[in-house]
């Protein structure tokens, strides 16, 4: 592969971070923007039905954490839109009935796919049902610090699921360590035999890991459930913190717990690798706090609490310095990591 325009040794990248350029594939998907691309991965430890939707929305919101509340609504929901083409392209979801929508608070709602789902048919219905499984002990940059950390279900509310009926289940969230995910499909599960009906599939969406996706094909496998996932930008390693999602760069919480480098790469088509590179500051967690970095997020099927945006943009800040010091970056790098603290800064001060 060339090197880009400015002089980035994108095949050096490549080859220092173990990136997989190699498993994807494009498909034309039709009604899409221009700039927007769908590739399908092909690789044997993952699922069949595995596609990356890499948008310029999605791009600005994986790359830049300043993004936050109002702009990060608008940039989900149309990132969201061109999945939700993709997603009825790709699957069966045009021929099921029944489509419900698992909300797993507190993150889900904030991917907008429900939105972009009504943007494009109307009136068609869709059932909702909700669960938050939260940690026992908060969990930022967290999740696998403490195995002993429980995964408690604090709230749910599964009124709309329909009696004696097949259905697809859409769930859209994060999906780090796929403990949240594998949860909630542990409790839909158990809550369509109480009702006599039967998941046919699940199709995920998000920002998703290697080892979640894993974890969450498990689960389904177990249950005799087809497994569909549609993936923002990359499917990524997993940091040492089972939380931080990265295109590449260094794992800053295994620098912090050992003292030792090591390299996170993801499996990305080299065309988006490309377009990320001059804007992504490398190690950075691409979805970050992705509750707080919305201006309101949902508690309930029916109430919200502010997100803690300020806490998000600190939270980054302090992770691009970490970063800086142990990386050992470029200067270009130097240069993108600068740029997006500057842009922190003056988001903060805005809040």
């Amino acid at each position: 592969m060339d090197s880009s325009p400015k002089g980035i040794d994108v095949d050096g990248i490549i080859h220092e971070y173990e990136i997989d350029v190699e498993s994807t594939s494009p498909i034309r998907v039709r009604g899409t923007d221009t700039g927007t691309k769908i590739f399908k991965v092909d690789r044997q430890d993952l699922i069949e039905e595995l596609y990356i939707v890499d948008t310029e929305r999605g791009r600005r919101i994986a790359c830049h954490p300043h993004t936050v509340g109002e702009e990060l609504k608008a940039l989900a929901f149309d990132a969201a839109l061109e999945a939700a083409k993709a997603i009825e392209q790709l699957t069966d979801l045009s021929k099921m009935d029944c489509i419900v929508f698992e909300n797993v608070l507190r993150a889900a709602p904030g991917y907008e796919l429900q939105a972009a789902f009504k943007e494009l048919h109307g009136g068609r219905r869709f059932r909702d049902v909700w669960i938050r499984p939260r940690y026992e002990r908060p969990s930022y940059r967290g999740h696998d610090e403490e195995p002993s950390t429980r995964l408690d279900i604090v709230y749910e509310d599964f009124e709309a699921l329909p009696c004696n009926m097949e259905m697809t289940v859409l769930k859209p969230d994060t999906e780090a360590t796929g403990k949240t995910g594998q949860k909630s499909i542990e409790r839909i599960v158990t809550k369509c035999k109480d009702a006599g009906s039967r998941i046919e599939k699940i199709i995920l969406y998000g920002f998703i890991s290697v080892p979640g996706l894993k974890r969450i094909s498990e689960t389904a496998q177990r249950h005799d459930i087809e497994l569909a996932a549609f993936s923002i930008g990359n499917i990524t390693d997993l940091a040492h913190n089972g939380y931080d999602m990265t295109v590449y760069g260094v794992d800053e919480s295994y620098w912090k717990a050992n003292g030792k480098i090591r390299k996170l790469g993801s499996i990305v088509d080299p065309s988006t690798l490309e377009r990320y590179l001059p804007e992504f500051v490398p190690g950075s967690d691409q979805p970050g706090d992705w509750s707080n970095r919305q201006t309101s997020i949902y508690i309930t099927k029916e109430k919200k609490e502010p997100g803690a945006i300020e806490q998000h943009l600190q939270n980054s800040i302090e992770l691009i310095k970490s970063l800086k010091r142990i990386a050992g970056y470029d200067e270009w790098q130097q240069e993108i990591a600068e740029k997006e603290l500057q842009l922190l800064s003056e988001t903060l001060r805005e809040h």
